[in-house]
């Protein structure tokens, strides 16, 4: 078994098998209609291989990030809102040489992933526990980390501390369209806390030079509802 897939399976596992055992005896429902809810969410990444031209590649680790959300429930099935995540992941660049006398290239680095994003949520069933479908659509910034210009130094007076410097490196990054879809299971503890765990597919649509990055995440996520 791929070692990165470990840590989802664990937490998928520990999730479904708390909503399974806490859910048989529930009775008194949740309510979710009409109610607004903010949520905080764990984000899984799974490790990507992302091909280039020429036998390049882009080498991505796995890795845990996070997000909060915003939604409303316009009904009994039908959810909307907003929300942002953030994530770092190590990376490993290959670049294969032009001139064979010449030797490969490759880079190691951590790359950071910020993503705005607008929500649509469909609930399969009008019940606390159920399954449900989703889909995004946002922007998404993707920071190499990798160092495209001079960097400089600033400083200033602070009142408490006295005189402060520091650094700015301007680093390589690239926006673009992002979208995903994903499926999971959600259920609604009581009228005030619900909790869901979903698998998530998103692709970032910006300039490269190979294939646009894909990511597979697996999401726990902890819900406070309000009237």
């Amino acid at each position: 078994m791929n070692a990165s897939r470990v840590p989802c399976l664990s937490l998928c596992g520990l999730l479904f098998s708390t909503l399974f055992f806490t859910a048989l005896p529930v009775h008194a429902e949740g309510r979710r209609p009409y109610t607004s809810e903010f949520s905080f969410r764990l984000n899984y990444s799974e490790a990507e291989t992302f091909n280039g031209p020429n036998g390049s590649y882009l080498d991505v680790q796995d890795d845990l990030g996070f997000g909060f959300s915003y939604l409303y429930n316009q009904s009994p099935h039908w959810a909307f809102g907003g929300s942002f995540d953030w994530i770092g992941l190590d990376y490993e660049a290959f670049a294969r040489a032009d001139d064979p006398a010449n030797e490969d290239f490759k880079y190691r680095n951590r790359m950071y992933n910020y993503s705005l994003n607008a929500d649509a949520v469909y609930y399969l069933l009008d019940q606390p526990f159920t399954p449900f479908v989703a889909a995004k659509l946002g922007w998404t910034t993707i920071d190499t980390n990798i160092s495209n210009g001079p960097g400089y130094n600033y400083c200033w007076w602070d009142y408490w501390g006295g005189y402060y410097c520091t650094s700015y490196r301007p680093t390589k990054s690239e926006s673009g369209l992002s979208y995903g879809v994903g499926l999971g299971l959600r259920w609604d503890i009581n009228r005030n806390y619900a909790l869901s765990g979903s698998y998530r597919w998103t692709e970032v649509d910006i300039d490269v030079a190979g294939d646009n990055p894909q990511h597979n995440l697996w999401r726990l996520e902890f819900i406070s509802k309000f009237y």
